[in-house]
C-alpha cells in the first residue's frame, strides 16, 4: 500500500511539474508569436514601400493647421466681400452669427502612423482622416483615438488602407510624409 501512495504521489508531482513547463512553454511561444506579428508589418512595409514611418511633432501639425485655417478664413472672407459694390458707403458688413454653423475644414494624413497628426488636427477644430496601410500603426491609431475626448473621437477617423485608392477630394489639408520618387504620384493624386 505505502507503493502505491508513493507512486500516486511521485505522478502528482510530475504532472504538477509537466503543467508548469506547459505554460511556462505556451507563455513564452506566445510571446514569440505576437512579436513576430507586431513586427512583421514592419518588414512586410519596407519591401513594399520606401517610406519609413517617422513620428511628426504635435506643435508642428498644430501650427501648420492654424496658419492653414487663418488663409482660408482670410479667403472665403475676401470672396463674401468681393461681391458687393465698390461704390457702397455702407461699411457696416454683416458678420456671420455666432449661431451661424461653420463648416469644418477637413484633414487627411496619408500614411498617418501613429496617429499623432490626426488626432492633433481633431483637437483643434478640424474633420481629420488618417489613411496607414500598416496593421499594427493602423491598430495603435484607432485604440490612441478610443482613449481620446468625445470630440476628437467624433472629429477623427482612421482607415487601414492605401493611401493611394482613398478619396482626399474634399480635403483642406493633406500631410505626406514627401520624397522624391513618389513626388509625381502626389501631384496626380491632389488634383
Amino acid at each position: 500500500m505505502s507503493n502505491q501512495t508513493d507512486n500516486e504521489v511521485s505522478n502528482n508531482k510530475h504532472n504538477v511539474q509537466s503543467s508548469g513547463s506547459n505554460l511556462a512553454f505556451g507563455v513564452i511561444g506566445t510571446s514569440f508569436i505576437g512579436t513576430i506579428l507586431l513586427i512583421s508589418p514592419f518588414v512586410v512595409m519596407q519591401l513594399r514601400s520606401p517610406l519609413p514611418y517617422m513620428a511628426t511633432p504635435r506643435k508642428k501639425v498644430i501650427v501648420a493647421l492654424e496658419e492653414i485655417s487663418k488663409r482660408k478664413k482670410q479667403a472665403s472672407y475676401n470672396n463674401s466681400s468681393s461681391g458687393r459694390s465698390s461704390n457702397s458707403t455702407n461699411n457696416n458688413t454683416k458678420s456671420p452669427s455666432p449661431s451661424t454653423k461653420i463648416k469644418k475644414l477637413k484633414y487627411y494624413d496619408l500614411g498617418s502612423g501613429d496617429g499623432e497628426t490626426v488626432l492633433a488636427a481633431a483637437s483643434s477644430g478640424w474633420k481629420s482622416t488618417g489613411i496607414e496601410l500598416n496593421s499594427t500603426l493602423w491598430g495603435l491609431s484607432s485604440i490612441r483615438r478610443l482613449f481620446s475626448s468625445k470630440h476628437i473621437r467624433q472629429d477623427s477617423n482612421f482607415i487601414w488602407g492605401d493611401m493611394w485608392s482613398q478619396s482626399i477630394y474634399d480635403a483642406d489639408a493633406v500631410m505626406i510624409f514627401g520624397v522624391k520618387p513618389l513626388m509625381p504620384m502626389i501631384a496626380k493624386k491632389s488634383k
